[in-house]
């Protein structure tokens, strides 16, 4: 199953957690002077490795399956726009996917629902341990893993948690929040990391650099910063529906009722109202919606994912009526309380 379809810990405020590996093979140039024809040889080399793993091989142009990728965190927005030979792997049951020759030869990546980075290590450290041993990993005594990237170097390894923070967005202090978490050696980003902007007050947190530091050090940073902010978003709910519960009740009734009777609803408009959603559960505000279901419709009401389930729907119009009617029934049994 994939991470939106189950349920993890601390998941009213924690989407996902991911742990992503950049590894790159010593006899091969990084990815920016690779030629196509070394690129075919590597993603061979990885699919021989890993015999288990589906394999999708993207020659240029990015599509809507690639696109869809991407959506649900699976790809990187740079891996969808590369017009380079590339390829993306899928094991343990979608719970691990590797991106090859993406920035880095390898960029190997363990997503699971809620928080929890030690057991999405584990998954991630598997299959690099596997690709280990089959090939010959670029690596430095002085510097660790070499990557293309000089912040990569050395662990090489991201720990990441994407947060929905409504609460403390409401507030106007996220942005203390953020410089907080910027002097812990962390950065806080969009949706979809580097470069985008937060969609339904979802943010995604990582550690900025992992040289000189062990892969024990990264998961206790990020879970430390993790622990603070939905402690504090956990708190800032509380004060905000205490503050005015009749304002904040009418506000989800509304984001409740644009979904169980909307006959058009874009992207950005799911995006505006999950929060909403989000708040209700935790809450209590709402009767029959599920942190998990919520994390199903987030996922699949996006652009590219709904063009693959709506029968190929191109125009934006009947993609937003398609939408619209998905929306609906997965609402249908949803009630606020009180109303």
């Amino acid at each position: 199953m994939s991470w939106y379809n189950e349920k993890g810990d601390m998941q009213d405020v924690v989407l996902s957690t991911r742990v992503r590996l950049a590894r790159n093979l010593r006899d091969y140039p990084f990815v920016s002077r690779l030629t196509d024809k070394q690129a075919d040889e590597i993603i061979n080399k990885v699919c021989s490795a890993l015999p288990d793993y589906g394999c999708e091989k993207y020659f240029e142009g990015n599509g809507y399956k690639c696109r869809s990728q991407m959506e649900m965190h699976y790809v990187s927005p740079e891996f969808v726009s590369a017009e380079n030979h590339r390829a993306l792997l899928s094991g343990e049951g979608d719970k691990v996917k590797i991106m090859v020759c993406e920035e880095d030869h390898l960029r190997i990546q363990c997503i699971l629902p809620g928080f929890n980075p030690k057991e999405a290590f584990e998954y991630a450290s598997k299959a690099d341990d596997i690709l280990s041993s089959a090939l010959d990993i670029a690596f430095s005594e002085k510097y660790g893993y070499l990557t293309q990237c000089p912040t990569n170097l050395g662990a090489a390894m991201r720990v990441s948690a994407m947060l929905c923070l409504p609460a403390l967005t409401m507030q106007g202090v996220i942005e203390s929040y953020a410089n907080a978490v910027a002097k812990m050696g962390i950065t806080i980003r969009g949706m979809y990391g580097e470069g985008s902007r937060a969609s339904g007050c979802i943010y995604q947190i990582s550690n900025k650099a992992s040289l000189g530091m062990g892969e024990s050090e990264i998961i206790k940073l990020i879970s430390d910063a993790v622990n603070k902010l939905v402690q504090a978003e956990r708190n800032a709910r509380k004060s905000v529906y205490e503050s005015d519960r009749a304002k904040l009740t009418d506000k989800v009734a509304r984001s409740v009722g644009l979904l169980k009777y909307a006959n058009l609803i874009s992207s950005d408009e799911f995006g505006e109202v999950f929060s909403d959603l989000k708040l209700g559960i935790s809450l209590g505000i709402t009767e029959g919606l599920s942190d998990v279901k919520l994390s199903e419709m987030l996922i699949a009401v996006q652009p590219a994912t709904l063009y693959m389930t709506a029968q190929g729907m191109d125009d934006g119009k009947a993609r937003d009526k398609a939408r619209a009617g998905f929306l609906r029934n997965m609402m249908k049994d949803v009630k606020v309380v009180g109303y």
